[in-house]
């Protein structure tokens, strides 16, 4: 049994390494689903107002009109992110399909967004 030791805990050893690598191989890889947020987008509240700008910087802040509105992230995930305003109202990006949609709860009300190119 002594003897046995040493070759059971080498193979032991072999096998692990092996068996980690072939699980890393078949992960896939991470897409970074956060950057879809980031950017300048648009909705319209009714055909009798402007369109509203909102941009995304990539540091998470957040501007409607080019104007800065302080808020806090709560929570991003590759179906929503969710920003906390000062007043405690929150607005939510969510990606439903291919669609991005915006929802802010002052307002009670969801608008489809879409992308300004720059």
């Amino acid at each position: 049994m002594k003897k046995r030791f040493p070759l059971l805990l080498g193979l032991s050893l072999v096998t692990g390494g092996i068996g980690s690598f072939v699980v890393k191989r078949r992960q896939p890889v991470a897409k970074d689903y956060y950057k879809d947020y980031i950017g300048q987008w648009a909705y319209q509240k009714s055909s009798q107002h402007r369109p509203v700008t909102i941009t995304v910087t990539p540091e998470y802040k957040l501007l409607f009109q080019d104007q800065v509105e302080p808020v806090s992230i709560v929570e991003l995930s590759p179906q929503r992110l969710v920003f906390l305003d000062r007043l405690g109202y929150s607005i939510i990006f969510e990606r439903k399909g291919g669609q991005l949609s915006f929802f802010d709860e002052t307002e009670g009300h969801s608008y489809p967004l879409s992308r300004i190119e720059e």
